[in-house]
């Protein structure tokens, strides 16, 4: 099993990098957990389920992410 991360960011990249990076994630979450929502309609009850859990569990770690943000922001 591979513990290689894949992605444009490397270790030690300038803090305000880092929080720009952080920031963009966030704001693409949120997105996407939209995207989710207007979905969850469309498809059978019990899949339609899974897809709106899946919504707020990915709502929560957006939060997480802006908690982060203010923390790094001070």
């Amino acid at each position: 099993m591979s513990t290689e991360h894949h992605g444009s960011h490397t270790h030690g990249e300038p803090p305000e990098e880092a929080l720009a990076l952080l920031k963009y994630m966030a704001h693409h979450n949120a997105h996407h957990t939209e995207e989710l929502l207007q979905l969850a309609p469309s498809l059978p009850e019990a899949a339609a389920a899974d897809v709106e859990e899946a919504a707020r569990l990915l709502r929560q770690a957006t939060e997480k992410l802006e908690q982060a943000i203010q923390k790094a922001e001070g």
